[in-house]
Order: structure tokens, then C-alpha cells, then sequence
């Protein structure tokens, strides 16, 4: 089965070398990783900076943007299910041959969460993951995985989702410092079955640098558009709920 991994990078970094590193480790050997180069990146830059050769890497320029980088790399994407990990993350080498596993049981299901934790230098840092509740039962509907969200403004991080294509290619993520809940408000609107995977299976970076950091008004202006799309995609759920949800959040 074809995962494709999809990178978007607008810089060379020692973390996104460390990045593609821990694509190409997975286990589940049935890979392509796009990288979807945009800003300045060219191409070129990218497979330089890289230097490493292997046939599961596809380099792709792009338009400028995180949001146009996913886009255009979604569309070219051949693999059943798509894995999104950012530039400075980190996927542990088990984790997709993990999700799958447990994806197979049941072949309804089209969205699978693992358990991530955050990170700064190493990945084994230590860190107590504080959403523990959220993976009490392996398989969850949408309507519910929105109410326990709503118990403490929990968020889900890109790195740990596994998506199939198929409820995922007609979405687009749009230009905003949380692109990712928003793309995952657009998910969850479709009212999918999710597997839920409690084993902390990927990292997410923090460092100085993060795009989704806020720094301008117009960053912020992005932002508070970005809830209302968010609240409007999800106000089929509970009203209250998802309420609470955008409050604690």
C-alpha cells in the first residue's frame, strides 16, 4: 500500500534534513515523500541540501506558502493515504506501518490519530503527553472526538494524523497560522470513523522559527478568520459543545 508523505519547506535547516531522515526510515517501505519546495526553496537548493539519494523522494516547486506547497503536492500525490509532516517535525519509524495496522481492521475507517509529543533539540526528551483522554477507545466517531476536544481546547497535531486520500482530495488547506485545525474541521465535517492509536508515535518541534507563530496584524487578522471557518464547519455537531470548544481552544 502507497503512503505519501507530504513536506512542504520553504528553508534549508538541520531539522529538515533530520525530517526527511525519519520519512525514509519508516518501516512501511511502500513510500514517496514530496517535497513540496516553495518561497525562494528551489528545487535544486532542496536535493542539494538533502544529499541523499533515494527514489521515494519527489521534488516539487511549488507556489509560495505552506497552504500552496500541501496543495499542489496533494494533487500529485499517487499514495491511498497521505501522511502531512511539517519541515521540523518528526515521524517515529514505526508509525505509519502502526496506523495501518490498525487501519486494516476495519477498512470503514479513513482517518487515523496517534499520541505526539513535543520537542526541541532531541526527540527523546522527555514529555508527559497532556491528552491522554482523548485515546481511551481505539475507534471514535467525528461528533464525539469534537466533544472531548471541547473538555480542554485539546488540539490534534498534524504530524500524528494518517488521512486516506479519498475523503481528502477535493479539501484545500488555506493560508492561516492554524491551517491544520481548520483542514481538520473540514475532515471532520465529513463525519468520518476514527482510529485512535494511544502510542506516541510522532514529534512536533518548538522552536523560534514555527510558521504558525503570530507576529502581525495580518497574521492575527488569518487566525480570527480561521475559527469562524472552523465554527461554521462544525456547527452540525453540538452547538454548545463545539462553543466550548472554540472557547477553551
Amino acid at each position: 500500500m502507497l503512503v505519501s508523505i507530504i513536506i512542504p519547506v520553504h528553508q534549508t535547516h538541520s531539522y529538515f534534513k533530520n525530517c526527511v531522515e525519519s520519512a525514509l526510515a519508516q518501516t512501511h517501505t511502500g513510500l514517496e515523500i514530496i517535497l513540496a519546495c516553495n518561497g525562494k526553496l528551489t528545487t535544486k537548493e532542496c536535493q542539494h541540501f538533502i544529499a541523499i539519494k533515494d527514489d521515494r523522494l519527489v521534488f516539487l516547486k511549488t507556489a509560495n506558502g505552506r497552504h500552496n506547497a500541501r496543495n499542489e503536492a496533494l494533487r500529485i500525490a499517487k499514495g491511498s493515504w497521505i501522511q502531512f509532516l511539517d519541515y521540523d517535525d518528526y515521524l517515529f519509524p514505526n508509525k505509519i506501518e502502526q496506523q495501518l495496522e490498525f487501519l486494516s481492521k476495519n477498512r470503514n475507517l479513513k482517518l487515523s490519530i496517534c499520541q505526539w509529543k513535543k520537542f526541541n533539540e532531541k526527540i527523546d526528551e522527555s514529555y508527559t503527553f497532556p491528552f491522554k483522554y482523548l485515546f481511551d477507545e481505539p475507534e471514535i466517531r467525528a461528533d464525539h472526538l469534537v466533544q472531548k476536544l471541547a473538555l480542554s481546547g485539546g488540539f490534534l497535531a498534524t504530524a500524528s494524523w494518517l488521512v486516506s486520500k479519498d475523503i481528502i482530495s477535493e479539501l484545500k488547506w488555506i493560508d492561516s497560522p492554524n491551517d491544520d485545525a481548520v483542514f481538520m474541521s473540514e475532515i471532520l465535517k465529513k463525519s468520518p470513523e476514527v482510529s485512535i492509536l494511544p502510542k506516541v508515535l510522532a514529534g512536533y518541534r518548538i522552536h523560534d522559527a514555527n510558521t504558525s507563530s503570530i507576529r502581525t496584524k495580518q497574521e492575527f487578522d488569518k487566525l480570527m478568520l480561521s475559527w469562524k471557518i472552523i465554527h461554521h464547519n462544525l456547527l452540525f455537531f453540538n452547538k454548545k459543545e463545539v462553543s466550548l470548544y472554540l472557547y477553551k481552544a
